[in-house]
């Protein structure tokens, strides 16, 4: 049935998404960003791997329309989304992207209302994120990045558009004191370049390379409590519980709880690492093993009568490295930062660094962290002219490296057209042998705008 119904949505007549395109909300937005790097600990032909400064210009047009095709009955969701940057020098070795322009399907789905309260969706969409800004045990469908490597626009309306979404079938039910969903992502493909960042795969690869299954409940009869329940299946088996407390108005925390039967991310494999030191050369040196581990986040949140806000979140992973597995990884980015003389094991130790940095990369690119333990800190301040002022603070507590930034936005509501601008800093600190300093400390400045059609 499902099958039937997906075909005969992909067939409607043309007329009828014509009919949508009054409805459309258009966007563009223009960026340009200035970044400095320290030196890092890597080197490819004794080269820093990036480059120390440059200015990156990009550009975004995105296109959001959701109508109503049948009356009560039949719904589509279309958002697609246009990517441009431009770097005014050449980018290093670690900074290189095939393309400098990119055209994207973020959104295709198509709804049909089976009840009041039922609702099939086939198609491409994304599902909802979890509770928490840092990282959610409780989001199980998220997929990899999607944008440039040197470049990317920061305004945080676009955040979410930069994780791929995936094709698949949802089946919910939203009543009123309780909601449950099905959700099937099929395999489609496999991920064959692991030596690639993730934005350089093809669309298909970023959503689809694994089997999920997704079995959610939320439960709303509880005054001050929103508990929910998370099944996922196929690829890897997670329970995931979470709740969120509002004792007053004021006032949020939230909780997620996640179990997991297989490791999330891959890891650089011990066993690889001597085989490299004894002379044995192996494809791969970063895997996914069959392990128990579990996610934990916390947070508490206060919100003012005028809706800025403060915040705090904690995260921990008990697959995150130790200190002695982080240790491993770094004498290993030494060891193969050696010259033996000899070209053809050099050239192989280089291949190795940008195995290891496109793994690490895509480990990030995938919404995942590398330590145990982490803090985030946030405060939002919304001013009389609705402008608003953004600074947020992580800390990986193991290795005491951090990440900040601070994000303005401005809407120039007085302009015959709507125009946001908006502008910010951050900054990475730590060593050379820590998680936000590994691949050079870096900051950066930004300034843009976006312009509502």
């Amino acid at each position: 049935m499902a099958i039937r119904l997906l075909l005969a949505l992909l067939l409607l007549p043309l007329c009828l998404l014509a009919d949508c395109l009054p409805e459309a909300n258009v966007q563009l937005y223009a960026q340009q960003s200035w970044i400095h790097k320290d030196p890092s600990r890597w080197q490819i032909m004794q080269k820093n791997p990036y480059r120390g400064n440059n200015s990156v210009s990009d550009m975004a047009i995105r296109y959001d329309n959701r109508c109503e095709l049948i009356e009560n009955a039949l719904n589509t969701d279309i958002s697609l989304l246009a990517l441009a940057y431009y770097p005014w020098q050449t980018p290093a070795a670690f900074e290189k992207d095939r393309r400098r322009t990119r055209a994207a399907l973020y959104r295709l789905s198509f709804s049909y209302q089976l009840s009041d309260a039922s609702l099939i969706t086939a198609g491409k969409f994304s599902a909802k994120p979890g509770l928490f800004y840092l990282k959610s045990p409780a989001d199980l469908l998220h997929n990899y990045y999607a944008g440039f490597k040197p470049g990317r626009i920061y305004d945080p309306t676009l955040q979410e558009i930069y994780s791929e979404s995936f094709w698949g079938v949802k089946l919910s039910t939203d009543a009123l004191n309780y909601a449950w969903s099905l959700t099937v992502v099929p395999q489609l493909t496999q991920i064959d370049k692991r030596y690639e960042s993730s934005g350089s795969w093809s669309a298909i690869e970023r959503s689809n390379a694994s089997e999920r299954y997704l079995l959610s409940y939320t439960d709303y009869r509880l005054l001050a409590h929103t508990p929910s329940a998370s099944l996922r299946l196929g690829d890897s088996r997670t329970l995931a519980v979470a709740d969120s407390f509002h004792p007053a108005p004021q006032w949020t925390f939230n909780a997620e709880l996640a179990w997991h039967a297989k490791q999330q991310w891959r890891h650089l494999a011990g066993e690889r690492v001597e085989q490299v030191q004894n002379g044995i050369f192996p494809s791969v040196l970063f895997q996914r093993d069959r392990r128990n581990g579990i996610e934990l986040a916390l947070s508490g949140q206060y919100t003012t009568y005028r809706f800025s806000q403060l915040g705090v979140e904690y995260y921990f992973q008990s697959e995150g490295y130790s200190r002695h597995q982080w240790r491993r990884q770094i004498n290993f980015i030494r060891y193969l930062n050696q010259r033996t003389g000899f070209a053809p094991v050099d050239r192989a130790f280089d291949a190795y660094k940008y195995l290891m940095a496109a793994e690490i990369n895509n480990i990030t690119n995938k919404g995942n962290l590398q330590g145990k333990h982490y803090l985030n800190t946030y405060a939002t301040l919304v001013m009389n002219d609705d402008a608003s002022l953004r600074a947020y603070g992580i800390v990986n507590m193991q290795d005491k490296s951090a990440m900040l930034g601070v994000h303005f936005n401005k809407p120039l509501t007085q302009a015959k057209r709507n125009i946001d601008i908006y502008s910010g800093l951050y900054c990475t600190q730590g060593s050379s042998d820590s998680e936000f300093g590994l691949f050079g400390k870096t900051a950066g400045i930004y300034s843009g705008f976006k312009y509502y059609f």
